[in-house]
C-alpha cells in the first residue's frame, strides 16, 4: 500500500500511461491489419510502380532531349537489327539484272 501522496500520484500516472500505451497498441494493430490486407498491398504496389515508371519516363525524355543524335543513331540501328531478316529476304529474292541487249 502506498504511503505518500507522491506514491499514489506516481502509481496513478503509471496506470494512465499503461492504459494509453494499450490503446495506442490497439490502434497500431488495427492500422497494421488494414494496411496488410491483400487489396491494400496490391494498390500500394501499383501506386509505387506507376510512380517509378513515370520517373523513369521523365528521365528517359530528358536523356533523349539532351542527346538527339545518339538517340537517332540507336533508333536506326535497332530498326535495322529488327528488320534484318525481311531486308535479307528482299535482297535474296531480287532478280539479277539482265545485261543490256545489244541490237545489231
Amino acid at each position: 500500500m502506498p504511503r505518500t501522496n507522491d506514491e499514489i500520484f506516481s502509481l496513478r500516472s503509471l496506470a494512465m500511461n499503461r492504459a494509453e500505451a494499450r490503446e495506442n497498441l490497439k490502434l497500431d494493430s488495427a492500422a497494421t491489419r488494414e494496411r496488410l490486407k491483400p487489396s491494400n498491398l496490391v494498390a500500394e504496389a501499383k501506386s509505387k510502380a506507376a510512380n517509378q515508371v513515370g520517373k523513369a519516363g521523365r528521365n528517359a525524355a530528358k536523356g533523349l532531349k539532351a542527346h538527339p543524335v545518339i538517340t537517332a543513331t540507336v533508333a536506326a540501328t535497332a530498326a535495322l537489327i529488327a528488320m534484318r531478316r525481311p531486308i535479307a529476304k528482299l535482297i535474296a529474292n531480287q532478280k539479277k539484272s539482265q545485261p543490256d541487249q545489244i541490237e545489231e
